[in-house]
């Protein structure tokens, strides 16, 4: 059964064969279009085929206000909302993910999110939480479970 995680960037000119050329875990990659317009990339990285799909402009900013909400509604914490918040205002690309057949038990596909996430300077939602570059999580239940 796939799993799931969405990439929130703000510079969408990062997402290129430069960053895809110097993650080691990467076989394979495949660029996917629709009508002559880039729609997304499918990674090979051995343990899973990752198919990540390009958000329609016209979809990211309600996508975006929905995310907002979510995050007032789980961040109790003043500081950390306000910088939250602020990052995700910069956001105007997301990539949705497909992770077939999900996450394995070594760690493979988290490990190649994180750092796709880092080399990006993006935000990661994976596992109902959102995630910093720096691979520290902002809110949500992997926030919380380092809080207690």
């Amino acid at each position: 059964m796939p799993d799931f995680a969405t990439f929130y960037i703000a510079d969408p000119s990062l997402l290129s064969s430069r960053v895809f050329d110097e993650i080691d875990v990467i076989q394979d990659y495949e660029g996917l279009n629709q009508e002559g317009i880039a729609a997304g990339v499918i990674f090979d990285i051995g343990v899973a085929h990752i198919r990540m799909n390009f958000m329609p402009t016209t979809e990211v900013a309600e996508h975006l206000a929905g995310l907002t909400g979510y995050i007032q509604s789980v961040c109790m914490d003043q500081d950390q909302l306000v910088y939250t918040l602020g990052r995700v205002r910069r956001v105007c690309f997301v990539v949705g993910c497909v992770i077939e057949p999900g996450f394995d038990e070594d760690g493979v596909v988290q490990n190649f999110l994180l750092e796709f996430n880092r080399r990006l300077n993006a935000l990661l939602f994976v596992w109902d939480s959102l995630v910093d570059f720096n691979g520290q999580p902002l809110i949500g239940p992997l926030a919380q479970s380092m809080q207690d």
